[in-house]
């Protein structure tokens, strides 16, 4: 997975955030287009490889707001 490009990484999880959206939306024709042109430019395990490393990224970034903060610093209370 390092050898994926910073742009390349970015472009990526810029089109995955545009899937959730139009999927959240209940716009899942757009979901699964936006989904098959990723798949289709950067291959199936690129883009799940970049969706993992987004998600351990928040993980890691949600336990270091609870060890600081606890509970209140994941909700975002004061």
């Amino acid at each position: 997975m390092s050898d994926i490009e910073p742009a390349t990484e970015r472009a990526i999880l810029d089109q995955l955030r545009k899937a959730q959206a139009a999927h959240h939306g209940g716009d899942q024709e757009t979901a699964s287009a936006v989904l098959d042109q990723l798949f289709a430019d950067h291959g199936r395990e690129t883009v799940e490889a970049v969706h993992w490393r987004q998600a351990n990224d928040q993980l890691a970034a949600d336990v270091n707001l609870f060890s600081m903060f606890g509970v209140a610093g994941l909700r975002g209370d004061d």
